[in-house]
């Protein structure tokens, strides 16, 4: 098919309206182009149908992310489609290089936006804006995923309903825009509504509609540490540090890391507990209930045994995703029944499963069994099941939502955006210690008159959390703050192995202004400047460091979900060095069968993005 006709196609379905109100066919399309006359009982259809033409970015959203990465793998059953994006050699007929769904969700957003008649009043307030505020974050986190995907794409934000102006698009090629044009074009489209409210229309197909859109501090957030990704400037890290804390710390609508784990309970290491299955969904895009009847994820399917692929599934954990388990050190901080205390470390060997050794998020997620079926050979006897995509307990069903927000994962886009801003520290912290009033007391002094320095947009600062809501361990109330890595690797507060990178040969240069009774003013005016110039090496000796680990923390919190191409991708971008991402990916297979083939494909640039269609 021919650009023109490709990109008209997208374009034009986009601006097919939805009108029914019953929950069988509320999102049934009707044939001509949508409405412009926007009555108030019609717009939260509109809304509602902009959700649905998203549910179908869903499984491209964590394939593209996952398998061009190094956390899964293929096997001997895997589907043509699925091994293109495993080799990251992706035609241009893969279903998953579609890039119609992208501009379907992008003009129906443009459709609502350009018709909605947001002076209308009722009680002093603008009847519209709530709506108007989630379709605009709708459409900036559709254009995010859309340039991370293809590099550089066609820029409409206007409503496309003729042939005509389809043509228009297809022959101008000066209206590309890439990620950096679409992160300032949208933080400057969404900055003025930072404070609006977003909808809540109650309950709808057993899932709370409030959770369907995406906050506008969150949003902005994500789009500053893009930002900061190209460009590198600081001001970026700490303006998305700011949306990031305000999001989180916002009066009345704190949102903590919660402090659901998966650890040994005893100090045998031998009773296993797991609790990681509670939610952590932020925001979600609801998927297969009766409101979205017709719109289905595969993700189950390709992820977990099923009896309709025969239980063979399309990708595995990885070697590379299991040694990065197993290298973490597991610590226990034990009380007896006597009150004796202790710090216990895991062993790395003698245990019944090898995934057990380290970090133990792997093991809660990914089961493996053998089952033998003696009336049908066909069946694959291997069964493998990934909770996060339903697991055992889904049979042969769908997932019921998709989270492109959830509490982990936006802790540590934090922790990112914080360590790139110049606060290592408070980076750290937010991997060992979980953030509080607390935690803060943790940080040295200088770091913390620098986050002191960069104020929020409520009236606090960087180093502010609200110190009757966010709690660490203080021993004076219950704690509902953790590190991320306490999620899987045990207490890493107490962690002695875990710790923040420091370059202790530095401060040998403090030998030679060492202080005692006899120094003067003019000595301790000498220390103090070593000092400075000492914390400043030690704040950009940190940085990469520091990356690194919240890089790997990633990969164990967010393991299957479709981030980590992402996060290779942020990282190699900010050294400026694609080989990074490239040498990551080699070692899907893990360190010893290092993939040269892959490492050159991906240390070209270019071929970390699909091609869109061509004539």
């Amino acid at each position: 098919m021919k650009t023109k006709s490709i990109i008209l196609s997208f374009l034009m379905l986009a601006s097919v309206g939805f009108t029914t109100t019953s929950c069988e066919d509320m999102f049934t399309e009707v044939s001509d182009l949508a409405t412009t006359d926007l009555e108030p009982q019609d717009t939260v259809y509109q809304v509602m149908g902009i959700i649905n033409r998203m549910q179908s970015l869903v499984d491209r959203t964590v394939l593209l992310g996952e398998l061009r990465a190094d956390l899964v793998d293929i096997n001997s059953t895997t589907s043509s489609t699925l091994q293109e994006l495993s080799n990251n050699q992706i035609s241009s007929d893969n279903k998953y290089n579609n890039v119609a769904d992208y501009y379907a969700v992008i003009n129906s957003c443009n459709i609502y936006l350009a018709y909605v008649d947001t002076t209308i009043t009722a009680n002093n307030k603008q009847y519209y804006i709530k709506e108007y505020a989630a379709v605009k974050g709708f459409r900036a986190w559709t254009y995010l995923q859309l340039v991370l995907n293809y590099g550089s794409v066609p820029f409409v934000t206007e409503p496309v309903t003729t042939a005509e102006e389809a043509d228009d698009i297809v022959a101008n090629t000066s209206n590309r825009i890439d990620l950096q044009g679409v992160c300032e074009y949208f933080i400057d489209d969404l900055k003025p509504y930072v404070d609006t409210d977003l909808p809540n229309y109650g309950e709808m197909g057993g899932q709370a509609s409030s959770s369907f859109f995406i906050p506008v501090r969150l949003m902005l957030g994500e789009l500053y540490l893009w930002k900061g990704t190209v460009t590198g400037s600081k001001d970026d890290y700490k303006n998305a540090c700011v949306y990031y804390h305000d999001y989180l710390d916002y009066p009345n609508k704190y949102i903590n890391t919660t402090m659901k784990a998966t650890k040994w309970v005893n100090s045998s290491f031998t009773f296993f507990n797991s609790v990681l299955s509670a939610t952590e969904d932020l925001v979600i895009i609801p998927m297969d209930t009766c409101a979205y009847d017709g719109t289905y994820s595969d993700l189950a399917e390709i992820y977990n045994s099923q009896y309709k692929n025969n239980y063979n599934v399309a990708v595995n954990p990885s070697t590379r995703a299991k040694e990065i388990s197993a290298a973490q050190t597991y610590c226990l901080y034990y009380k007896s029944d006597n009150g004796t205390v202790d710090t216990l470390y895991a062993p790395k060997e003698g245990l019944s499963d090898d995934l057990m050794i380290g970090d133990l998020r792997l093991y809660s997620n990914y089961t493996t069994m053998t089952v033998q079926d003696k009336y049908n050979s066909a069946l694959n006897e291997n069964r493998q099941y990934i909770s996060k995509f339903g697991g055992m307990t889904a049979n042969d069903g769908r997932i019921e939502n998709f989270a492109i927000f959830r509490r982990g994962i936006v802790y540590l886009h934090f922790a990112e955006a914080l360590n790139r801003a110049g606060f290592p520290e408070t980076a750290f912290a937010v991997l060992k210690y979980g953030l509080s009033s607390t935690t803060m007391n943790r940080i040295s002094t200088a770091e913390l008159a620098r986050l002191t320095a960069v104020t929020t947009t409520f009236g606090g600062n960087l180093s502010s959390w609200s110190n009757t809501y966010f709690y660490t361990f203080d021993g004076a109330n219950t704690q509902n703050q953790m590190g991320i890595h306490s999620r899987g690797s045990g207490d890493s507060e107490y962690n002695a192995y875990y710790v923040l990178p420091t370059d202790d040969s530095a401060f040998d240069k403090l030998t030679a202004y060492a202080l005692d009774s006899t120094s003067t003013a003019a000595d301790s005016a000498a220390y103090d400047s070593v000092l400075a110039v000492i914390e400043d090496e030690m704040v950009e000796y940190r940085i990469p460091l520091v990356e690194e680990m919240i890089l790997e923390e990633e990969a164990l919190e967010g393991m299957f979900e479709g981030y980590r191409f992402y996060d290779l991708m942020r990282v190699a971008l900010r050294r400026n060095d694609p080989t990074y991402l490239a040498n990551k990916v080699a070692m899907r297979k893990g360190e010893e069968n290092f993939d040269s083939s892959l490492y050159s494909i991906l240390s070209d640039k270019s071929n970390w993005y699909l091609t869109l269609p061509s004539k």
